[in-house]
């Protein structure tokens, strides 16, 4: 049998580098195994390009003209609208957005979206806003490849709890509650630094527990928090880590909560939920388990594009 999309064209405006970008790198990943033709196209200037003058709207005409049935853009904030209004005309494609950023840069978004023939976010949330202002939009959750989140070979946890995301001070706060539990973190303005490629998943993967805490939750801002789940939801089921996240409302789409994810509403939950599951290795080893199953099973970053495609084709 033939893949879905077998000989469909697909220009992928994204970044792509090993190190940092490894979104670009996956959703080209996951279309080929869609069975597309994918033109990757680098949405920043870099190395020659920049040293030519190639500009992403160069480079971008040049790829319509050798032929596209969709061209996807993962952010696409180098795309003004009325650029793409002038590339449109350059091919027969229908244009996608998939924007991650959700809901804390709503004036980009709500800019960028009606130019597309499909606008999706991962923030259920969002979807009447845009709808309300004219645009195709579409819920569509982040994913994982099982190819690269995966569990680890085994081997001595690094502590009790560990996190790993960006520094502010609302997560700094809520952290601080748990960390004379044994906490380890890893992120952007954090003493030990970030961590990207491989040791990002060995970070995820050697937790005895993988906390979860999205951008705004413990007293931000009600309409910068939303309801979609981030990608670690999905990256600690893939790595084989029980996992406790706050409760954002479009998490139990995806996982079953204290089946597969743990989910927490308030600090001092947050606290007690840390201690049950420090303190519990077979509920550990389940949640663990029927996550990591759940998450290769039903959201893989193929499955998710082809939901994409269909919709944008439609």
């Amino acid at each position: 049998m033939s893949p879905p999309f077998a000989g469909l064209r697909v220009v992928l405006v994204a970044a792509f580098n090993r190190r940092y970008h490894r979104s670009g790198l996956a959703l080209a990943a996951g279309l080929d195994a869609l069975g597309c033709e994918v033109c990757r196209c680098e949405a920043r200037e870099r190395g020659l390009d920049r040293w030519l003058g190639r500009g992403l709207p160069a480079r971008l005409r040049a790829a319509l003209r050798r032929g596209a049935d969709v061209v996807l853009t993962f952010r696409g904030e180098r795309l003004d609208p009325a650029l793409v209004a002038r590339l449109r005309p350059a091919s027969r494609a229908r244009w996608a957005n998939w924007f991650p950023d959700d809901p804390h840069e709503h004036a980009l978004s709500d800019r960028l979206a009606p130019a597309y023939d499909a606008f999706f976010t991962h923030d259920s949330a969002s979807l009447p806003r845009y709808r309300r202002a004219g645009a195709r939009a579409h819920y569509l959750p982040f994913g994982c490849d099982p190819s690269w989140a995966r569990p680890g070979p085994g081997g001595e946890r690094v502590g009790p709890l560990v996190f790993v995301g960006s520094r502010d001070p609302l997560r700094e706060r809520v952290l601080d509650a748990v960390t004379d539990l044994g906490l380890l973190v890893w992120g952007p303005r954090w003493p030990n630094g970030p961590v990207y490629g491989d040791d990002y998943v060995r970070a995820l993967a050697r937790g005895t527990v993988g906390l979860n805490v999205h951008q705004q939750f413990g007293g931000g801002d009600p309409a910068r928090y939303g309801s979609g789940a981030n990608m670690r939801v999905f990256e600690l089921a893939a790595v084989g880590t029980p996992q406790l996240a706050d409760a954002k409302s479009d998490i139990a789409r995806h996982f079953t909560p204290e089946r597969e994810i743990v989910l927490y509403r308030t600090v001092a939950e947050l606290r007690e939920r840390a201690q049950e599951l420090v303190a519990n290795e077979p509920l550990r080893r389940s949640l663990a388990g029927l996550a990591q199953t759940r998450a290769v099973r039903d959201h893989s970053w193929a499955q998710r594009l082809e939901e994409l495609l269909t919709l944008t084709l439609r």
